[in-house]
């Protein structure tokens, strides 16, 4: 054997004089040569040495070696996975130190033969103990440093988070008493939705949503690339243009297209522009959700337009439709994540559908909102009910929904002179490009 077994045979309470003579007892019943290097020690040298280099310890004692120190040092032991052999000159009572320590206990006066087919069988097992003991080490340095990595990727998480939160909208706008309320609730920490309300000028506001396939970080950093990439007015000498919503999907969607590698990445959208004086809306979608119009008369419609999805065909075009709001209606724009909000939903055939599979329960939860008497109320109410629901901790897709209602239209001498249009708007007809006067 090339290496040999460091064995310390240590004397306890007066014992000392026992220690050469049991080494010589030792080395002398194993064949030669002997694999174990004996080496004398006392209890207090034992504990100062460093235990890694230690194979195995013989004591040899009395039969009341019971006392705190003994105990201590046994503790040590234990904990260092040293296996312990004790030399008794008597039979120690139950509950002794040794057997506490999970030592051996033989008598001093035990036959050598037997005294060594014992220590062999320890230093044997110590081998295997130790490989344990170190693949054990390496796999909790292995997952202290995967523990670090994981509470740095939550880190990180949190930070982008944050940063997606500062592409919404920090106010709402209220124009001409009409309202806009908003929710966004990610599945996780970043959201593959994204949406943006913004006050176009002193008339009309610009509602966007979308939604990029997929879920996590890369959705989220598509919805990045989709912010940056939304063009929705123009600056033209002294005037400026209000991109009409059919030509700025057109617009993202090239733009989508032209910035794609070779994974294509597509997302839906709709985008409307409402004119909150004279109570009109100009609207496109790509693939998304129709809007849901929730008629101050108790009646709904969804507003159906045609268009593809963006990222995917160049030469896609987005279909404008236009609509007159009334006083009292309300829009709802909306991702598909509300198709699994509501699980449980009864199927057509009265059975119960699997959990979270999509349904169409969500449309009788929207058209309960328009009994609510303002757009904050509704995405309230509506933030309830998903919190409500089984699984709600949980939810399968990211939720994005905006809420705009038509209040009444505030009296004319309160309201601003309205800007010189340079152009006319063809109502009921695709298109209806705004040319405004600064």
């Amino acid at each position: 054997m090339s290496t040999r077994w460091n064995v310390i045979v240590a004397a306890l309470e007066g014992h000392a004089a026992l220690v050469d003579q049991v080494r010589a007892k030792l080395s002398h019943a194993w064949s030669a040569p002997s694999p174990c290097l004996f080496t004398a020690a006392g209890a207090a040298e034992l504990q100062a040495q460093p235990l890694r280099d230690v194979d195995a310890v013989v004591f040899i004692g009395g039969e009341s070696s019971a006392h705190a120190p003994t105990l201590a040092l046994l503790s040590v032991l234990d904990e260092a996975a040293v296996p312990v052999l004790a030399l008794l000159d008597g039979r120690p009572e139950p509950g002794n130190p040794f057997e506490i320590a999970g030592a051996i206990v033989e008598p001093l006066t035990a036959h050598p033969a037997r005294l060594v087919s014992l220590l062999h069988g320890l230093l044997h097992r110590q081998r295997e103990i130790k490989r344990l003991r170190e693949e054990v080490a390496l796999n909790q340095r292995f997952h202290g440093g995967l523990r670090g990595e994981i509470a740095k990727m939550h880190e990180e998480l949190q930070l982008a988070a944050l940063v997606q939160r500062e592409f919404l909208p920090r106010e709402l706008p209220s124009m001409h008493g009409v309202e806009f309320a908003a929710l966004w609730k990610p599945t996780h920490f970043v959201s593959g939705d994204i949406y943006d309300l913004v006050r176009l000028d002193e008339d009309h506001v610009g509602v966007f949503i979308a939604d990029a396939v997929g879920h996590g970080m890369p959705a989220a950093l598509m919805t990045m690339v989709i912010c940056r990439s939304l063009i929705t007015k123009e600056i033209i000498g002294n005037s400026y243009r209000l991109v009409p919503p059919s030509e700025v999907l057109a617009r993202l969607n090239l733009e989508m297209i032209r910035r794609q590698g070779r994974t294509t990445r597509f997302a839906t959208a709709v985008y409307a522009v409402i004119d909150c004086r004279e109570r009109v809306v100009q609207m496109a979608k790509a693939g998304h959700p129709p809007p849901l119009l929730l008629a101050a008369d108790g009646t709904s419609q969804l507003l159906e337009s045609s268009g593809g999805l963006l990222g995917v065909f160049p030469d896609e075009t987005y279909k404008q439709i236009e609509l007159d709001l009334e006083v009292g209606d309300r829009l709802l724009f909306y991702t598909d994540g509300f198709e699994q909000a509501f699980p449980g939903a009864p199927g057509s055939s009265g059975a119960q559908s699997p959990p979270n599979a999509p349904n169409y329960r969500y449309r009788t939860e929207f058209d309960q909102l328009s009994r609510l008497p303002g757009a904050a109320e509704m995405i309230q109410a509506i933030t309830r009910k998903i919190d409500e629901q089984i699984g709600s901790i949980e939810q399968i897709d990211d939720l994005t929904m905006i809420c705009v209602k038509a209040g009444p239209l505030l009296p004319l001498q309160s309201l601003p002179q309205r800007a010189e249009r340079t152009t006319h708007k063809n109502p009921r007809t695709h298109g209806g490009d705004l040319r405004l006067a600064s």
